[in-house]
């Protein structure tokens, strides 16, 4: 009892000290949950690559060719006067592939490995998917 009021101003004193510490903590807990969210959203990202490598690999081990029947034109939006000619090269002779501009309007197809643009062939979009 002869101590009480000098420990309950050192108590004080200590929580005064301590205060703007104490007021961040929230803030550094937001920040904190945020880092560990984009850690795990990267971990995730990194493990899909290596996936994605792997499943390379053993395409190309196998010697299988993908096939696919859409290839989309990202920065070209559906113009007359420019033809974006696309790679031919990487498709097989039986294969048909719809061409889309990065709005997702069919621009043409490939056929036989060659390019068949809508300004030049008449109904090439036509059964487009």
């Amino acid at each position: 009892m002869k101590y009480q009021k000098q420990a309950l101003l050192g108590i004080a004193g200590l929580a005064l000290i301590a205060s703007p510490m104490l007021m961040k903590l929230p803030f550094q807990i937001n920040t904190f949950t945020a880092a560990t969210t984009i850690q795990e959203s990267e971990n995730i990202e990194r493990l899909r690559a290596t996936e994605r490598a792997n499943t390379a690999d053993v395409i190309n081990e196998l010697g299988v060719i993908p096939s696919y029947q859409k290839l989309r034109i990202r920065g070209y939006l559906d113009n007359r006067k420019v033809n974006p000619r696309p790679d031919t090269a990487g498709y097989l002779e039986d294969e048909t592939v719809y061409v889309y501009d990065s709005i997702g309007k069919c621009i043409g197809r490939i056929q036989e490995r060659k390019w068949q643009w809508k300004s030049h062939f008449k109904n090439v979009c036509n059964n487009a998917p």
